[in-house]
């Protein structure tokens, strides 16, 4: 692993990039510095030689950067309202409230077109915090077409003392960033939608499963639809089947996962005739499904928690998977109805879900169960080992199922 870039402490503010400029926000290091393969461009746009255009065309966007209107959190709570700010040469502050500046360091500023309209946009990383730089948080902004208006989108709070593997590229209209934590190096990736910056969900990593297609995530049912939505190399695609036509009106619909903190949203945008799909998974499990901007019944759930009696804790990129099945037919696979898979991300049990199942495809005659694991790095770590029978025979629909350690 790299030695990782620290943004932790900014002169006056508190966070600490790195030794590589002399400039305003340079500050003691503090892990060392990880070299890209390939170093991001960048000039000193503050000496004295007759520029050359490539330096001049560079260093005007720095300038608009360094001077620019950003929105930013008016302070360290975390439900703290964005306030707009307009830096001068790279600094804000508000005395005795919050203080902003902007990184001005190779590794924390790149452009690279962000929306797919043939012109370059920014990507600046800011630290917020308070004047006498006590605490501060860090802030990841997008600029629209740089060389025109400039317009900020709304930011994403990164958090505190974030480390960086190595610096923020912008690729396929994503801004990637390995951010690097005490076990582990996470991609995150961002994307503009609408007026804003989001970031693209941590999903699952495609396991097979029994009697659940690969890589799926999500599987609902509703009256009228089913929706799939899975996963193939790390990109979410969404299949949306028309039940009073047999026919799919999406297939391998290609999809974004938006990650905020009320869940996690697919969405498909829908192109060529195909409609749009939306499906809202909350952290609660709740789901909300759209086609066509139209809200779908949901209302036809099996709900619950999973736990396990160990005092253990899971990593963040473990992942648990609950299955709503038919399983009524003796020595034959069971059926699936539902499914629903997420990420432990900063959670850990009891985990909640919710699987969307389709009424009219019961039978009352035929036994349905819930089977729960847990996965870590394709490894099965838990699972229920006891029948947890729902829906029929006098069961209920919410149900808490606890999952055993494997091998035990």
């Amino acid at each position: 692993m790299k030695t990782p870039i620290v943004l932790v402490l900014m002169t006056g503010l508190g966070v600490a990039v790195t030794t590589l400029g002399s400039g305003l926000l340079s500050g003691p290091l503090i892990g060392g510095i990880a070299m890209a393969d390939v170093q991001p461009e960048w000039y000193n746009c503050l000496t004295r030689e007759v520029f050359t255009p490539e330096k001049q065309a560079w260093c005007d966007r720095w300038t608009t950067l360094q001077n620019g209107t950003y929105m930013v959190p008016a302070g360290l709570d975390p439900e703290a309202e964005m306030v707009k700010v307009t830096l001068e040469n790279g600094q804000y502050e508000q005395p005795g409230q919050f203080r902003v500046e902007l990184v001005n360091e190779p590794m924390w500023m790149v452009f690279g077109d962000l929306n797919g309209d043939g012109n370059d946009d920014a990507a600046v990383v800011l630290g917020v915090g308070v004047s006498d730089g006590s605490a501060v948080v860090t802030v990841l902004a997008a600029v629209m077409d740089i060389d025109g208006e400039a317009q900020a989108l709304s930011p994403v709070v990164l958090g505190e003392r974030v480390m960086l593997n190595s610096p923020i590229t912008i690729d396929n209209q994503r801004i990637m960033l390995p951010q690097l934590t005490q076990t582990e190096v996470i991609n995150r990736a961002f994307v503009t939608d609408n007026n804003r910056l989001s970031e693209l969900a941590q999903l699952p990593t495609p396991e097979r499963v029994e009697g659940v297609p690969d890589g799926t995530v999500v599987l609902s049912q509703t009256p009228d639809y089913a929706v799939r939505v899975f996963t193939e190399a790390g990109q979410p695609y969404i299949n949306l089947f028309n039940k009073s036509t047999a026919i799919l009106d999406v297939a391998r619909g290609r999809a974004l996962a938006i990650a905020s903190v009320d869940g996690i949203r697919y969405q498909y945008t829908g192109h060529d005739g195909m409609p749009s799909v939306q499906v809202h998974v909350a952290s609660s499990g709740a789901q909300t499904i759209q086609v066509n901007d139209q809200n779908l019944d949901t209302e036809t759930t099996v709900t619950g928690t999973v736990s396990y009696l160990p005092r253990i804790a899971m990593p963040p990129h473990a992942v648990l998977e609950v299955v709503l099945e038919d399983s009524s037919r003796a020595g034959a696979p069971a059926i699936t109805l539902a499914s629903q898979q997420a990420v432990f991300g900063d959670r850990q049990v009891p985990i909640p879900f919710e699987l969307v199942y389709d009424a009219e495809q019961i039978n009352p005659r035929h036994t349905y169960t819930l089977r729960a694991r847990i996965l870590v790095d394709g490894q099965l770590r838990f699972i229920n080992t006891t029948h947890t029978p729902v829906i029929t025979g006098g069961n209920p629909t919410h149900q808490g199922v606890q999952v055993d350690p494997v091998g035990t």
